[in-house]
């Protein structure tokens, strides 16, 4: 299952730098009048805007970036929901209900972890008194 996880995850990251490339395009072969603030659309699901901006001349870049950044977002909702899968078919762990002693000296439980045990830090203003 991780291996398929892995492939899915490989292909959105893929179909993002793909999405990039022609995102780049689009904007170097935009028309010089159009500014690049104006393609701030980008990130948006406004295709027909973006063609507009870009020009008759990068129609093919638009039209493969729209295609990328869609795989993009499948694939992702798609190893989210595989991921999501994968975790609940597995088994729970199991944790026995008698409290366990801890034998090690240098780890404190929560319970007794005052605020004296922490280790003072250098403040503006607030004299240390540690030697």
């Amino acid at each position: 299952m991780s291996m398929l996880l892995g492939v899915i995850a490989v292909f959105a990251l893929l179909s993002l730098i793909v999405a990039a490339m022609q995102a780049v395009s689009m904007v170097r072969l935009a028309p010089a009048s159009e500014q690049l603030g104006s393609f701030m659309v980008l990130g948006w699901w406004k295709f027909a805007k973006l063609q507009a901006k870009a020009g008759p001349a990068a129609a093919g870049h638009v039209e493969i970036y729209r295609r990328a950044a869609t795989a993009f977002l499948v694939l992702i909702v798609l190893g989210v929901m595989l991921s999501g899968w994968a975790v609940s078919r597995e088994p729970a762990a199991q944790t026995s209900s008698a409290s366990q002693i801890i034998s090690d000296p240098g780890v404190m439980p929560a319970d007794f972890a005052f605020n004296t045990d922490l280790r003072r830090v250098a403040m503006p203003g607030v004299t240390l008194l540690e030697s």
